[in-house]
């Protein structure tokens, strides 16, 4: 069993399939491209979703208003949808298990910072409503690397977040290698609840399948941890953090 091998492939199917539609249509149509390289995030993770998780692409709605248009849409199938056709469905927050914002690239750290409060609007719109211990995921995917240094991340990500709980976003993947997620309590150490941490990591080809599995990790962690040699490569990715930082500013830390 070689699972380091399997997390590579992954990434290099996902690379590959990225640009099926604009080999043949160039630049005629940037919006066809974009919404083709979403259908091939929503289908690699239908493959590993359990039946009553839908993975589709839409808004979730409330009796006030509408989230803004969300790539990918992880709802609860054993709960009624207001609308569907096709993979385009209107939920509820009740309904909905996960969020994903999907890029071909993000250029500079503006952008970055645009779509991540893009995001941490919509984790605000939909946790209000959700029964107390119940997760819901939030993520970023872009299947290139910045053309910002990497470094600058987890500083925007702070910012964007601004120590508010109901603002964080679970994990982002940016290009082939470089992958972020937030730990609740200390990675390897699950006692410490306190610990509050986003960490970066460089992994070499393997950031998006990464990203994908941990889609799953989150919404079923006891599964995951059960199963662990067979879902995450031995060596894990600790090994290859390169940065961290806390959820809080120092002003809003409280002994």
């Amino acid at each position: 069993m070689n699972i380091n091998q399997y997390f590579k492939n992954l990434t290099d199917e996902l690379i590959s399939l990225k640009d099926r539609v604009r080999h043949y249509i160039d630049d005629a149509h940037w919006q066809s491209d974009g919404e083709w390289k979403e259908s091939v995030i929503r289908a690699i993770l239908k493959r590993h979703l359990p039946s009553n998780i839908g993975v589709g692409r839409g808004f979730v709605v409330n009796t006030q208003q509408a989230s803004t248009q969300i790539d990918v849409l992880l709802y609860d199938k054993s709960k009624p949808t207001l609308f569907q056709d096709g993979d385009f469905v209107l939920i509820t927050p009740e309904s909905a298990k996960g969020v994903i914002e999907v890029k071909t690239k993000i250029w500079q750290s503006e952008d970055l910072r645009n779509v991540i409060n893009k995001l941490s609007a919509i984790s605000q719109f939909v946790l209000p409503t959700v029964p107390y211990n119940e997760v819901r995921f939030f993520g970023l995917f872009s299947y290139e690397e910045p053309n910002f240094n990497t470094n600058r991340v987890l500083e925007i990500l702070h910012d964007c977040v601004n120590g508010e709980p109901p603002r964080i976003i679970n994990c982002i993947s940016l290009g082939k290698d470089f992958f972020v997620r937030y730990w609740p309590s200390q990675p390897n150490s699950p006692g410490f609840q306190n610990y509050k941490r986003w960490h970066s990591y460089k992994l070499e080809n393997k950031a998006p399948a990464y990203f994908i599995h941990n889609v799953i990790d989150h919404l079923y962690p006891q599964w995951t941890s059960a199963n662990n040699e067979v879902w995450y490569p031995e060596d894990g990715k600790e090994n290859y953090k390169i940065d961290d930082i806390f959820l809080y500013r120092p002003d809003q830390v409280t002994d």
